[in-house]
């Protein structure tokens, strides 16, 4: 055998062991991950999921349609009623093979992940004096992508809102609790795709 394909054969051989090792349930065998700089050359393969999805996200948000004063603010209530925001629709046969909403349901149900992750974080709940998110969750990624995300459905409002709901099944009828409300938003109505989006 040549140098370069006992080279070859030694390098493979290292890396399927080192495969095999981080799949063990051990602590010590994770270690193994740390010379995994890039974090994709060594697998996980997880065939029973081991802290299975107990519950989903249910994103309600409501509108204005006018300013309550000549500062163009709007006061919490009287909003619009709360509305859901369009989410796992029923499974059709033809979503094995075609499944064109499945990344908009991923990426709301990781935004709703996140925002509620953050928002428990020591520092980054909702302050108690004025009732609102942080700022550090209000200019973080997913806040701001669910907010355009609600803001796209609502072309006549002045003003948005949204809330995160925890739906978790339970025997009989599923039980949501509200574990987020972001702040009123004000926007400006029906000039397209590039509306700008402003804390109220």
């Amino acid at each position: 055998m040549s140098p370069l394909a006992i080279a070859v054969i030694g390098v493979l051989s290292v890396w399927f062991l080192m495969t095999a090792i981080v799949q063990l349930p051990f602590k010590r065998c994770r270690l193994v991950r740390l010379y995994d700089p890039i974090g994709h050359l060594l697998p996980g393969w997880n065939f029973f999921a081991p802290k299975p999805v107990r519950a989903d996200f249910a994103v309600w948000y409501r509108t204005w349609g006018s300013y309550d004063n000549d500062q163009e603010e709007v006061a919490a209530e009287p909003g619009s009623p709360w509305a859901e925001l369009a989410g796992i629709q029923q499974r059709r046969l033809t979503d094995g093979l075609v499944n064109p909403g499945r990344y908009t349901r991923k990426s709301i149900f990781t935004c709703c992940n996140l925002i509620v992750t953050m928002n428990r974080r020591a520092g980054w709940g909702t302050d108690d004096a004025t009732g609102l998110p942080s700022d550090h969750l209000l200019v973080s990624l997913p806040y701001l992508l669910l907010l355009n995300k609600v803001t796209a459905l609502c072309g006549q409002a002045v003003a948005v809102q949204f809330r995160v709901d925890v739906v978790r099944s339970q025997p009989g009828a599923p039980r949501a609790a509200t574990a987020f409300v972001s702040a009123i938003h004000r926007v400006v109505p029906d000039v397209g795709d590039d509306r700008d989006v402003v804390p109220s």
